[in-house]
C-alpha cells in the first residue's frame, strides 16, 4: 500500500510511516499508516481490516493535504494491490472520520482516510460439494462477460479481480405442481463490480437483460437438463461488493419417482340403482 501511495503521490516516497510520526519537528509533507479496527461483515466478504492513513502536509499547508486526499481516495478505491510476497488485495475508500484535525501534542494538522481490506473466512470458497446450478449459472455467466472479467462464486477471493461478478447461493424451495410434477426454486444474488462506476452499471444492466431473454439455462446440455429463469431484478444503488445488485430466482420441473405414486388396492364395481 505504501508503494501504490507513492506512485500516485511522489512527495510521499519514503515518507510513509508505521503507526508513528518520526521524531522531531520536521516540516516536509509526509504520511502515517496503522491498522484500525477489524470487523466481521459475511460470510461471502469475510472480515473488514480498517486501515488509517494520515496526511502530514507540513509547510505544503492543509489545501496540499486536500489535493493529495481527493487524488488517494479515488485512485484507490477498488484498487488491487499485488505483493509476490503475500498474495493480491483490494482497497476500498471508507470515508474519512474526523477528517482534519490539529493534534494538541505536536501542534501539527493532519488529514486522515480511511480504507478497507477484505479478509475471507477461512476455507468459505473452498467447498467440495457446490451446488449444480451455482456452477451452471456461473459457466453461463463467464461466456456472457468474457475473458476480460472474473467470476466467482460462494465467496470473494482476497484480491477479485479489476471487473468481477460473484454469485451465491441465498435460498430454495420446493412447490407442488400437479399429481406427478414438482419444482425446485433457487434464489441467487449476483455481485457486479468494476473500477468504472459506468462499466460496472452497463454490465449490471446487460447481465438483467439476458437473464430476462432467457427462457431458460443450460444445466446439462448433454441429458437436456434446463433451469427456468423465474424472476431477475437489479438495485443500482446496492453496496456491489458486500450486497449485490442482482437478484435472481431459478425453477426446474421434474417428475416425481414412480415409487412415491399411490398404488391402487382395491376396485368396487356397483350396479346402477334403479
Amino acid at each position: 500500500m505504501k508503494q501504490a501511495i507513492a506512485s500516485l503521490i511522489p512527495e510521499l516516497k519514503d515518507r510513509v510511516y508505521d503507526v508513528q510520526p518520526p521524531a522531531g519537528g520536521n516540516d516536509e509533507p509526509y504520511g502515517v499508516i496503522a491498522f484500525s479496527e477489524e470487523i466481521w461483515k459475511s460470510s461471502w466478504a469475510g472480515y473488514r481490516q480498517v486501515i488509517r492513513l494520515q496526511l502530514y502536509p507540513g509547510n505544503a499547508g492543509m489545501d496540499q493535504a486536500d489535493v493529495w486526499a481527493e487524488k488517494l481516495s479515488a485512485d484507490l478505491h477498488r484498487k488491487r494491490v499485488s505483493n509476490p510476497g503475500s498474495g493480491a488485495f483490494t482497497l476500498h475508500f471508507l470515508g474519512a472520520r474526523k477528517a482534519e484535525r490539529l493534534e494538541a501534542s505536536t501542534g501539527k494538522a493532519c488529514r486522515t482516510l480511511r480504507f478497507g481490506v477484505y479478509i475471507p473466512e477461512a476455507g468459505a470458497d473452498a467447498s467440495t460439494a457446490r451446488d449444480e446450478w451455482l456452477m451452471a449459472l456461473k459457466a453461463w455467466t463467464g461466456k456472457l462477460v468474457g475473458v476480460s472479467w472474473k467470476v466467482y462464486d460462494t465467496a470473494w477471493p482476497p484480491g477479485p479481480g479489476d471487473s468481477a461478478v460473484l454469485w451465491r447461493l441465498t435460498g430454495g424451495e420446493t412447490k407442488m405442481a400437479g399429481a406427478s410434477l414438482y419444482e425446485v426454486r433457487k434464489q441467487f444474488r449476483g455481485h457486479i463490480t468494476a473500477l468504472d462506476p459506468a462499466i460496472e452499471q452497463r454490465a449490471v444492466l446487460a447481465l438483467v437483460e439476458e437473464l430476462g431473454m432467457k427462457v431458460q439455462l443450460p444445466l446439462d446440455s448433454d441429458r437436456r437438463r434446463y433451469m427456468s429463469v423465474v424472476d431477475v431484478s437489479a438495485d443500482l444503488e446496492a453496496d456491489a461488493f458486500l450486497d449485490g445488485q442482482l437478484r435472481l430466482t431459478l425453477v426446474q420441473r421434474l417428475m416425481r419417482p414412480a415409487e412415491d405414486a399411490a398404488l391402487i388396492r382395491r376396485v368396487d364395481v356397483h350396479s346402477i340403482l334403479n
